[in-house]
Formats: structure tokens, C-alpha cells, sequence
């Protein structure tokens, strides 16, 4: 393997898995763009921290439903028709979001319906994004791969943020959906293109999409250390990475910055996830990695509880560089312990089924919205960042298998 790419990052060594990473950054870029416009424009309009929580709720809870189908094809078709076919679907979804903010969210009862209708797309774009990033490299740089994958999502992501924040302040609401539509657009196709190379293993098909659905949800109970990622997978996402859902009301109600000052925020827990990111991978096919899993979720608990506690912006915007850091690294290692975990031939599947479990992050979002109204917005961070480091000690205490991992 040449020297330049030994290492940290060794799996751009294969010029496949360097397209698939161009193509999985683009698909973060208008991923971003997305949750920080219509939690803008609704907190805005509405003056509600609930119904701002809400549309993280009501994006995440059709993964309930779609995401084991998508898997399910994932591992069936053409990863890259599936992801253009995604982006174009996108597209239109975030263009009439767009005309929706344009008329000041009238009504508001079809901007939710959208933002569902863009929750299903989503379930179809993880699993095959990462089953096109970890089918492109050997066994033993699955873990690099999915980490270097990481990192570029978050980077895109931290610039798209500022970006984003930007265009909202000085463009407005509708002009980023439609662009970030169009960023939509241009990764699914970019998708078709890369996915060219990669084939599809007929020889592991099942006669019926419905038994291939199946086939992943019953990863949940048949495999043990699947089973509890997939269940820690579910209690963090609660009340845990349910913090994004706040971050409107943290910006306006507890830091008092403006549109500018939330996207620079998100930029920095952005930032904090590259860093995360980079950490992993520095640490190349580390061993240990269900504990470094645990480790993870109790670092991503002590800063999602604290990193506005004192109401200062600029304290804020350091902490929040932990949030970032340890989100982002607990996804990262969740995705690479299923992919080492389970059959090449159902990764997608894998990957379908640990979006079905954060699918039940629309509880916490809901959950935290209504404890933030209640209590203030403080008060509801610190319950989540409790229940977080509580989970990974559970884990840690219950699954010999997650240990040894």
C-alpha cells in the first residue's frame, strides 16, 4: 500500500471508496442544510420550543417503517439507482417545503407531513450509503473506511451548518430548501455514477422482498451483540442525540444569539465530530472496540449535559466541540461493530436495522420539547446527558459480549 495513503487513512487507497466518500459528503451537505433551516423557520414562526423539537420527531419516526424495507433493497438492487432515485425524491420534497416557508408556514400541518415524506427518503439513503462505503475495501478497513466516511460527512456538515446560517440570515428560509434540494440532486446521481463498480450478490437474494425484511429485523434478537448496539442504539438516540432538536432554543432562549449564531454553533459541533472522527481514525483496526463504544457514550453524556449550562456563547461553543466529537464517534463505532458483526450479504440489512432503532429517537425529541417548555431548556439537557452515561454503564454492566467486542 503506498506510503501516502498508510495509516489514518488507509482506506483511500481504493479509488472506488474515494468516490463513494465524494458522494456520501454531498448527500451530509444537504442533510444539514435541511434540519437547520426548518428548525429555524418554525421556532421563528411559531415561538415554540415543542413543535421545533417536533419536526426532528416526525422526520425520524417513519424510520420505524422504511428503514427495514430500505435495507432490505439495499442488499437487493442497485445501491445507486436506489440513491438517485432518493435524491430526486428529495428534491421535490424540499421544494415545496420551500413554498410552504415562504407563505409563513401556511399550514403548518403540511410542512409536518413533509418533513415525514423526507424522513422515508433518509431511511433509504443510510443503508445504502453505508453499505456502498464498506463494500468498497476489504474486512480488516471497514473500520477506517467508516470513519474516514464519518469525518468527511462531518466536515461538509460543520461548513454546511455555517453556510446555511448564513443564506438563512441573508437569503432566507426557502432559498436554502431549494438548495439544499438541489445538493440532494447532484449526490444522487454522483451515486449512480460511483455505484457502477459495485455488484449486487444475486446469489444471496431471497424469492420475496418481504422475507429479506425479515431477515433484518430478526438480526435484532438472533445475534447478542447486535442486539444490545441496537438496544443502546435506541436509549441514547432518546436522550441523547434528541439534544439537535434543542439546538434552535439553546441559540435563542438560552445563549440569545440569532440565526448567525445557531449555524455557528451547529458549525462547531461540526467541527468537534471531525475531530471525533479523525480520533477514530488515528486508532486504525483498534481492538477493544465495544468498550471504546462505551467510553464514547459516556464522554457524549457529560458534554450534551453541560455544554450551555453556564449561558455563555463562547463557553458554549467550545463544549459543544465534545457533543460533536462523541456523537459522531458513537455512530461511527456502532456502524463499524455491525458490519464486523454481521454477514457481507446483509449489511444493508444491518445498517436498515440500527435506523429502525433510532427511529424511536422521536421520542426523546418530543420528550425533551415538552421538559424544555416545562422547565427550561437546561434543565432537559441535563436529564438527557444523565441517561446517556447511565446506558453505556448498563451496557458495559450487561453484555459480556459488548465488552469483549
Amino acid at each position: 500500500m503506498p506510503t501516502r495513503f498508510s495509516g489514518a487513512i488507509s482506506s483511500f487507497y481504493y479509488p472506488l471508496y474515494r468516490r463513494i466518500w465524494a458522494t456520501s459528503v454531498v448527500f451530509a451537505l444537504g442533510n444539514w442544510g435541511e434540519r437547520l433551516a426548518v428548525g429555524w423557520v418554525v421556532l421563528n414562526e411559531t415561538d415554540s420550543i415543542f413543535l421545533t423539537a417536533a419536526t426532528f420527531a416526525v422526520r425520524q419516526a417513519p424510520q420505524l417503517f422504511a428503514a427495514p424495507i430500505g435495507g432490505a433493497l439495499s442488499d437487493r438492487f442497485s445501491r445507486g439507482k436506489i440513491l438517485m432515485l432518493t435524491g430526486v425524491y428529495k428534491t421535490l420534497v424540499l421544494s415545496f417545503m420551500a413554498l410552504i416557508a415562504a407563505n409563513g408556514l401556511e399550514p403548518l400541518w403540511l410542512m409536518f407531513v413533509l418533513l415525514a415524506l423526507s424522513g422515508i427518503g433518509h431511511s433509504f439513503e443510510i443503508p445504502c450509503v453505508q453499505g456502498m462505503v464498506t463494500g468498497s475495501v476489504p474486512r480488516d478497513v471497514r473500520m477506517n473506511a467508516v470513519a474516514v466516511q464519518s469525518t468527511g460527512m462531518r466536515a461538509v456538515g460543520a461548513l454546511g451548518a455555517l453556510m446555511a446560517g448564513l443564506a438563512i440570515d441573508e437569503l432566507g428560509v426557502p432559498f436554502t430548501l431549494i438548495s439544499s434540494g438541489l445538493v440532494f440532486l447532484i449526490a444522487g446521481f454522483l451515486a449512480l455514477i460511483v455505484n457502477r463498480e459495485l455488484q449486487v450478490d444475486v446469489t444471496q437474494r431471497t424469492k420475496s422482498i418481504v422475507r429479506d425484511v425479515l431477515d433484518g429485523l430478526q438480526l435484532m434478537t438472533q445475534l447478542p451483540l447486535v442486539r444490545m448496539i441496537l438496544i443502546t442504539a435506541v436509549l441514547v438516540e432518546v436522550f441523547g442525540f434528541a439534544y439537535g432538536a434543542l439546538m434552535p432554543a439553546v441559540a435563542k432562549e438560552a445563549l440569545g444569539v440569532d440565526v448567525k449564531g445557531l449555524g455557528t454553533l451547529t458549525m462547531m459541533a461540526g467541527v468537534g465530530s471531525v475531530v471525533g472522527s479523525v480520533f477514530l481514525m488515528a486508532l486504525g483496526n483498534f481492538s477493544k472496540k465495544g468498550l471504546l463504544l462505551i467510553g464514547i457514550g459516556v464522554s457524549y453524556g457529560v458534554f450534551v449535559s453541560t455544554f450551555s449550562a453556564s449561558g455563555s456563547y463562547a463557553v458554549a461553543l467550545i463544549l459543544i466541540l465534545g457533543v460533536g466529537a462523541s456523537a459522531a464517534a458513537f455512530d461511527a463505532m456502532q456502524w463499524t461493530l455491525l458490519q464486523l458483526n454481521v454477514p457481507d450479504e446483509m449489511r444493508g440489512r444491518a445498517v436498515g436495522a440500527w435506523v429502525f432503532a433510532i427511529g424511536f429517537g422521536w421520542v426523546g425529541h418530543l420528550g425533551l420539547g415538552a421538559i424544555a417548555e416545562a422547565v427550561g431548556v437546561q434543565w432537559a439537557l441535563g436529564i438527557a446527558g444523565c441517561s446517556v452515561i447511565v446506558t453505556a454503564l448498563a451496557a458495559m454492566m450487561f453484555s459480556e459480549k459488548l465488552r469483549k467486542a
